[in-house]
């Protein structure tokens, strides 16, 4: 396969301007790195918090993680797939967000190699000194060793796998988090891509009651087709009407399980109240610092409640997305996830629609 000596990116210099259109030279590979060729990436939310300067960030950035694209070159000693099998020039692959270094206590011992003391993240780093491509934001992404790298099955489009790197795979760990359990009913605080997730794998796992609160109307709308039972418009109701409503629908009892995707502290109370004794809640959606909230905790002491706190996912997560997705393809319309659809020269106005809400993922297809 040819590959030309450099290539494009959409570059963050600083938050809120327009990103910048860079030539950046291929570079070498290490032993155990890969180049890929992007073929496609997503626009996620924790793209628009960096992008909109809710996080700190070290510019200049290529954003972009949820990637999906075709090998280029492989580094000496070849590498391997999730599954341990070779990969190979011209294979489609989808990847962790995180590279680690698979030696330290978390990568080791603890079973937290996305908290790798030695992390790498992809749209997360400073592009401007070698290998350069490390956002999905560009038309190339090198991938350091200890990437976990998933194969993808070419009846999968790219628009359907790309947010299962981070949107599925972070609420399959959050759902493995928590424990869930067939015929076990749910409350999901969110209908964005990762509550419209959420609730496809309940359904999947056989949840007899699947309940989602959101503000906006079309959303709830739209995620009733991936598998929710049960919708609440939550900008039309109290706290206490929420609460209501979930226990008319648990037999007064309150939820087994329930999900934060909204990165708003301020549904936190709402979900622990929603509980039934010996409920659990895991939060996913509050990444920005500051999100604060207040909670009586003698609650959680009396009723048994577990909380969980889950930031990103290991390479088994990834897989198991990547597996759902081909299994359930028939089940569920993913291909209606994506709505919207740009080039890099036009990233800033894909930005922009994924700010505004219009679409569950924007595609920048470089």
């Amino acid at each position: 396969m040819h590959v030309p000596d450099d290539g494009r990116a959409a570059v963050m210099t600083q938050a809120k301007a327009p990103l910048r259109l860079i030539r950046y030279p291929l570079p070498e590979l290490e032993p155990g790195a890969v180049l890929v060729k992007v073929t496609c990436c997503t626009v996620c939310g924790s793209d628009l918090h960096t992008w909109l300067g809710r996080r700190p960030a070290q510019t200049p950035m290529i954003l972009g993680h949820e990637i999906v694209g075709r090998i280029v070159a492989l580094g000496k000693a070849g590498t391997l797939d999730s599954d341990n099998q070779p990969l190979r020039e011209g294979d489609r692959i989808t990847w962790t967000l995180c590279a680690s270094c698979g030696r330290c206590s978390f990568c080791r011992e603890r079973g937290l190699p996305m908290k790798c003391l030695q992390l790498r993240k992809y749209g997360h780093e400073r592009c401007d000194a070698p290998p350069h491509f490390v956002g999905g934001f560009a038309e190339y992404c090198y991938l350091f060793p200890g990437t976990g790298i998933v194969k993808i099955p070419e009846e999968l489009p790219d628009e359907v796998v790309a947010p299962a790197n981070c949107a599925l795979a972070t609420v399959v760990a959050g759902w493995e988090a928590v424990g869930l359990q067939t015929q076990e009913s749910v409350l999901i605080q969110g209908a964005g891509a990762l509550g419209v997730y959420a609730a496809a794998l309940a359904r999947h796992y056989g949840c007899r009651r699947i309940l989602v609160t959101d503000v906006l109307e079309h959303r709830l709308v739209q995620v009733r087709e991936f598998g929710a039972t049960d919708t609440f418009n939550s900008a039309d109701g109290t706290e206490a009407e929420i609460v209501q409503w979930v226990l008319e629908r648990t037999d007064g009892c309150g939820v087994d399980a329930a999900m934060e995707v909204t990165g708003i502290p301020a549904v936190i109370p709402v979900g622990l109240k929603c509980l039934r004794i010996g409920g659990r809640y895991v939060l996913h959606g509050n990444v920005v610092p500051g999100a604060e909230f207040s909670y009586d905790a003698s609650d959680i002491v009396f009723r048994w409640l577990t909380i969980r706190g889950v930031h990103n996912y290991d390479t088994r997560h990834l897989r198991k997305a990547v597996q759902f997705l081909q299994s359930t393809q028939d089940a569920f319309p993913f291909g209606k996830i994506v709505a919207h659809r740009v080039g890099l020269e036009e990233l800033g106005e894909g930005l922009h629609i994924a700010q505004s809400g219009q679409a569950l993922r924007v595609a920048v297809v470089p």
